[in-house]
């Protein structure tokens, strides 16, 4: 069985016209091979970012040929849906969902160790300092005094439809999520430009491809940068046809005619009307491809005892050099006052 499917897996990355299943479960041994990777990052994340990165990075040569080769294959083609979602890491010991992100809880664990082999598989884990505290790994946790906001530890109302960090130039390539603890009522959502095709009048694509929309800032940044800012016109859509990429951010993105505004709701009715909606399970990982499609997150109802949804997310660029004078030092995070 193993052997069919590393043929199977071989088969996608070889054929330059496939693209990567949502879904993704680990075989045994590829369970047991990644969590002894994940066992020999002993860095610590929060206090050690640039060594813990640098021992992910040269562990994610080690990885499962097949693993590998899925992963390789969804950064070149993306998968059917935008995100690629890999099932079956071990957790290893689960603390409790702490209140807020200040503490860089899940980073620690044994799963989010695994979640940075991977996630250096496709490029370098920075992070931003207006983001999360700055961690690697930031805890991804309902918050019960921003739980009615669109940032990430909002939980009462959807988190709209969005390209992570939209007005940023030096916005993450991927976003990635380990579930340590789930919740049955929150979906991630994600929805690919390919896929937008499909569903907008031809005359209308080409329109998506001209500068005709601004943006705000984004609240999670007001303490280093104008939330007021307009900054644009860019396009929703650039690129090649064939796989283009996109901007899109439902909350501060304004279209600058009538008929720009019109389009810019016309994608969001899309986005709602055919997103695809994943559930994580204690131990996926989640690689969101932050180019090609636009994400969310359904609401849910946390109970704030220790026991609610608990994610750990990272962010990863394919070029560490493009924000070197955005990173002092050299270090492993983007200072806010660059993005």
């Amino acid at each position: 069985m193993r052997r069919r499917w590393e043929l199977l897996v071989s088969s996608v990355f070889l054929d330059s016209s496939a693209v990567v299943p949502t879904l993704r479960e680990l075989a045994v041994e590829e369970r047991s091979a990644l969590a002894a990777l994940g066992s020999r990052v002993t860095a610590d994340p929060v206090t050690e970012p640039e060594a813990f990165g640098r021992q992910a990075r040269l562990l994610a040569r080690e990885l499962p040929q097949g693993l590998a080769e899925t992963l390789w294959a969804f950064e070149e083609r993306g998968s059917d849906s935008g995100v690629l979602v890999l099932r079956g890491l071990d957790v290893g010991d689960l603390p409790a969902t702490p209140p807020d992100n200040t503490g860089g809880v899940g980073a620690r664990t044994l799963l989010a160790r695994q979640q940075a082999v991977v996630s250096h598989a496709l490029g370098h884990m920075v992070g931003y300092a207006a983001e999360g505290h700055g961690h690697l790994l930031q805890d991804m946790v309902p918050n019960a005094r921003l739980a009615a906001t669109q940032q990430s530890q909002g939980s009462r109302v959807e988190l709209e439809a969005h390209t992570e960090q939209c007005f940023s130039d030096l916005r993450p390539d991927y976003v990635v999520l380990g579930c340590l603890r789930g919740d049955a009522d929150a979906a991630t959502y994600a929805f690919r430009a390919l896929d937008l095709l499909a569903h907008v009048d031809p005359t209308d694509v080409m329109e998506l491809f001209r500068p005709l929309w601004t943006t705000l800032v984004d609240e999670s940044f007001a303490d280093f940068l104008d939330t007021r800012e307009v900054r644009g016109p860019f396009p929703i859509l650039s690129g090649d046809v064939d796989d283009p990429t996109m901007l899109v951010d439902q909350d501060l993105m304004h279209g600058i005619t009538k008929h720009a505004q019109a389009l810019l709701e016309r994608v969001l009715e899309v986005y709602v009307a055919h997103r695809h909606a994943v559930t994580l399970q204690p131990g996926d990982v989640l690689l969101l491809d932050n180019l090609r499609a636009m994400h969310g997150r359904s609401p849910f109802a946390p109970r704030f005892d220790g026991t609610d949804r608990f994610i750990t997310r990272g962010f990863v660029v394919r070029d560490l050099r493009r924000s070197r004078f955005a990173r002092p030092g050299g270090g492993r995070v983007v200072q806010a006052s660059f993005s």
